[in-house]
């Protein structure tokens, strides 16, 4: 999946994307969406966690924005550089699907032009383990559209014409929230040893990828299958006592890289952790750091 991720900086309709107009970014996207399609192969699912896991490590505020129209995508846009977010420009709903699948946005706006592809749109985002908890944005016709935006699974309703003031006061409340969800799902890149055991086999020493508050990837662990339940002993940079962790592996390949999710840490590993992990996310993200302190 080709996910061009545009900071939304600049001004005028160049700042959707590097020079580019929004007309020439929404045939760009349908250019992507028709390449895809022809692409899908049965290969896809392992394919497309290393894909998450890879954009998971991209610094910045992700935004999935969803919509045909220029004027909105123009006002939006504007509004959210500001912010220091970095938006990825979609205007097919399918399409927009898949991308929520195979990476990872802490929001998502949505123009209500198309109404019913809007409002399903919503419903699957809320039904995806990755995006259940991202920050939801809907961009209303009208008044009469909120009571079923909220129902599908809106976080903010906005309605057209877009006001600039109120649009930053909306962005502004809800900045934080993504931050946190970033926060939640950032996986910090680290290459550290990690004793890996089961209850099959003795413990072995492979070596991390990446770690997030939820999970872990590793190299070198060729004798891992997916469902294997693992014992996992780590010393993160910078801190003197180890972890233990308990963890399920989730995908593995034949290069012996495998991912897995924390089925059991105690209440000491995960302070820690979090801790660790919010000092190297400011590391990662310092506008979004300066942009909640404005």
């Amino acid at each position: 999946m080709n996910d061009a991720l545009a900071p939304a900086t600049g001004s005028g309709i160049d700042r959707i994307a590097q020079g580019k107009t929004a007309q020439d970014k929404i045939a760009q996207d349908k250019t992507a969406q028709d390449k895809t399609g022809q692409e899908k192969t049965g290969q896809e699912t392992t394919a497309s966690r290393k894909n998450t896991s890879a954009a998971a490590t991209t610094t910045g505020v992700r935004v999935l924005l969803v919509s045909g129209d220029i004027q909105t995508i123009d006002t939006l846009c504007e509004s959210m550089g500001k912010m220091a977010m970095h938006v990825d420009l979609c205007s097919d709903f399918a399409f927009a699907a898949s991308k929520l699948c195979h990476s990872k946005f802490e929001a998502l706006v949505v123009d209500f032009k198309q109404r019913a592809e809007a409002l399903d749109l919503l419903k699957k985002s809320r039904q995806m383990t990755s995006h259940k908890a991202a920050v939801v944005l809907a961009i209303l016709n009208s008044n009469d559209e909120m009571p079923s935006a909220f129902r599908a699974g809106a976080s903010f309703v906005l309605v057209k014409p877009l006001s600039p003031v109120v649009l930053m006061r909306t962005l502004r409340v809800s900045y934080p929230l993504m931050v946190n969800e970033k926060r939640r799902s950032f996986r910090c890149p680290v290459q550290i040893p990690v004793y890996v055991s089961t209850s099959s086999q003795p413990e072995f020493m492979a070596t991390s990828v990446n770690i997030s508050e939820i999970g872990i990837a590793l190299t070198n662990s060729l004798a891992l299958r997916v469902g294997d339940r693992v014992a996992l002993r780590l010393t993160l940079p910078h801190t003197q006592a180890a972890a233990k962790i308990s963890a399920e592996v989730c995908w593995c390949d034949p290069a012996g890289q495998a991912g897995m999710e924390f089925v059991q840490v105690s209440a000491s590993v995960k302070e820690q952790l979090v801790s660790w992990l919010a000092a190297r996310l400011e590391e990662y993200l310092p506008d979004e750091t300066a942009a909640l302190k404005r």
